[in-house]
């Protein structure tokens, strides 16, 4: 496999950042929340990347195999309030053919390396609980299950769980 190499996005990445994630919301049994007409335009993810570089307290990143995005991470800080500051949430995909190559993972260390610099100390996610490959990774990664949303995610008929899981840094 070739190296996995994981940068901070950058404007230049939206149209990729688009393509994947048009890529996943018709993937059968995907575990993120989004569906196809709910995807943004290119210069909406362009807005979206340059808030995400505007603010130390947020990062993108994307991981890339041979030039190809394989997946992409972004984590930010909750709020600007005192009492919580240091707390991100973070949310993460990978495209199906890259999944347990090490993707997320190395996506995952880059964030966790550079969380302690923006001052994180608690860092927050949700996963779908039918997504035990993620949730292993999570657990790998040093995240516990804090706690279970029930019936939170409607898809189509039917309404599903999701964890809420955490690492304090």
């Amino acid at each position: 496999m070739s190296a996995i190499r994981v940068r901070v996005a950058t404007p230049g990445d939206a149209a990729a950042l688009v393509a994947h994630l048009e890529e996943l919301a018709v993937e059968p049994g995907i575990n993120i929340p989004l569906a196809p007409d709910e995807i943004m335009t290119v210069e909406q993810e362009k807005s979206i990347l340059a808030d995400f570089a505007s603010s130390p307290r947020a990062r993108m990143y994307v991981a890339e195999v041979d030039g190809t995005l394989a997946g992409e991470l972004s984590i930010r800080a909750i709020s600007p309030r005192r009492a919580v500051q240091h707390v991100a949430t973070l949310g993460m995909s990978v495209k199906q053919a890259w999944r347990r190559r090490g993707v997320g993972r190395a996506l995952l260390e880059e964030a966790l390396a550079w969380a302690p610099t923006a001052g994180l100390k608690r860092i927050e996610l949700y996963v779908y609980a039918r997504n035990a490959a993620a949730i292993q990774l999570y657990e790998q990664c040093g995240f516990a299950i804090e706690g279970k949303r029930r019936a939170f995610i409607r898809e189509g008929d039917d309404y599903l769980d999701d964890l809420v899981m955490a690492r304090i840094l």
